[in-house]
C-alpha cells in the first residue's frame, strides 16, 4: 500500500529528554513519521506500526527504563 497522507494529521513532535518510543509514539515504516496513534496499524497506508526501537543500544536503554517505571 502507499502512503496517503492522512498520517500527517497524527504526526508526532519529538519529546524533550525522553526517547520517542518511551513517549509512546510509534512509527511507520513505509510513510517514514512517527505518529501518536492507539491502533498497531498505520491510519493511512494500514502498515504495522513499530513500537521499540531496532538499534541494540537504544533498545536496551528502554528495557532499563521501562523496568524502572514498573517498580
Amino acid at each position: 500500500m502507499v502512503c496517503k497522507g492522512i498520517c500527517q494529521r497524527y504526526k508526532a513532535k519529538k519529546p524533550g529528554m525522553n526517547g520517542r518510543y518511551d513517549a509512546g509514539q510509534k512509527r511507520c515504516s513505509q510513510c517514514e513519521i512517527f505518529i501518536n496513534w492507539e491502533g498497531k496499524h498505520c491510519p493511512c497506508c494500514g502498515y504495522v506500526l513499530r513500537t521499540r526501537p531496532k538499534g541494540t543500544q537504544t533498545r536496551q536503554r528502554l528495557m532499563v527504563i521501562q523496568k524502572i517505571k514498573r517498580i
